[in-house]
């Protein structure tokens, strides 16, 4: 049987390392995806809502409830946004 008080707090939060490995590495697709296809990121991140990345953390398992996945979701798409900021700065910086 599950312990009450671990099924109730969830899993534990992603740590600091994680969401910069986690920004890293979409930095590094972002930057792949802009070198084939300019503007390419940008639609994609568009495409990705809040509430659709919610669906995805809740049904792959990363969030215990909806809530935990909403929070997770929000978290990521504010990374994405980062992440579209540095590939546009980078693109700006090389034109």
């Amino acid at each position: 049987m599950l312990d009450k008080t671990t099924a109730a707090d969830g899993p534990p939060p992603a740590s600091a390392r994680s969401a910069d490995l986690l920004a890293h590495v979409l930095r590094d697709l972002a930057l792949s995806y802009e070198a084939e296809c300019p503007g390419g990121f940008a639609r994609f991140r568009q495409a990705l809502s809040v509430e659709s990345l919610a669906v995805i953390a809740r049904f792959s398992g990363s969030a215990a409830s909806d809530e935990a996945a909403l929070a997770l979701a929000r978290q990521v798409h504010e990374t994405l946004l980062d992440v579209e900021e540095d590939v546009w700065a980078l693109h700006t910086a090389t034109h």
